[in-house]
């Protein structure tokens, strides 16, 4: 009996040996980082899309179905996949952004599907019909104040981005409820171009790291306080950086 607890402890202790010399390596690779699939999934996906609803190279009312392909695709399942890792590297910021956002392209390219969804075309009136989508509008306009809030002290790239989605929602929101307002609708579509040429801005600059894959790194000019900075370099990151 003493012979064979000598050997499991013989074998338990070349075991702790193995463990420690394996976790002694580096690890092989970058760590996944899915922001920049994020960003730029979203980014583009809200620029085709605003390039259609405020008129430019297209008719003013040029339907935007030809955006909801990257709207399923792009801005939704690629999107998604981004906020599940997010999600399992614990970073429930970039997490929470990414799913619900990837929701609501699926949620608006759904409307567009004909035959299997095609919500919209349900309802008759047109008019209640715009008040239907102002209210789908209004809901993501609310989501994104309570992010934009969320995001104060993160960086300003992500302050900037979150604030001019937040005006492109509401204008949209507004160009349903006033019934199909001209005006607001080529207003929405230009903020919307804003926010996605600051999305890919913060894609790239996830993406970029000096001296690894690029040259420079461009900026997110980080404003946050986390816990353990009074405390000197060797404080210890408790939190997770958005």
């Amino acid at each position: 009996m003493s012979r064979e607890a000598d050997t499991g402890r013989v074998t338990y202790d070349r075991f702790v040996e193995f463990e420690r010399l394996v976790n002694g390596y580096p690890s092989v690779g970058r760590r996944i980082n899915p922001k920049p699939i994020g960003y730029a999934a979203f980014a583009l996906t809200l620029f085709v899309y605003s390039m259609n609803m405020c008129g430019a190279t297209v008719p003013l009312l040029t339907s935007p179905a030809l955006a909801m392909g990257l709207a399923l695709f792009y801005g939704g399942l690629i999107q998604l996949i981004a906020g599940v890792y997010e999600l399992r590297s614990g970073n429930n910021f970039h997490a929470l952004v990414f799913c619900s956002y990837a929701g609501f392209w699926f949620g608006l390219g759904s409307l567009y599907v004909q035959g299997s969804f095609a919500f919209s075309g349900q309802v008759a009136d047109p008019t209640v019909n715009n008040y239907s989508f102002g209210i789908f509008f209004l809901g993501w306009t609310i989501f994104t104040l309570a992010v934009l809030i969320a995001s104060i002290r993160t960086n300003i790239s992500a302050i900037l981005f979150f604030f001019f989605l937040l005006l492109t929602y509401i204008l949209f929101t507004a160009h349903y409820y006033l019934n199909i307002h001209n005006d607001l609708r080529r207003a929405a579509g230009a903020f919307g171009i804003v926010t996605a040429v600051i999305g890919w801005y913060k894609a790239f600059a996830h993406l970029l790291v000096k001296g690894e894959n690029a040259y420079f790194n461009l900026p997110l000019i980080d404003i946050s306080r986390r816990r353990g900075d009074a405390a000197g370099p060797n404080a210890v990151e408790t939190r997770v950086a958005k």
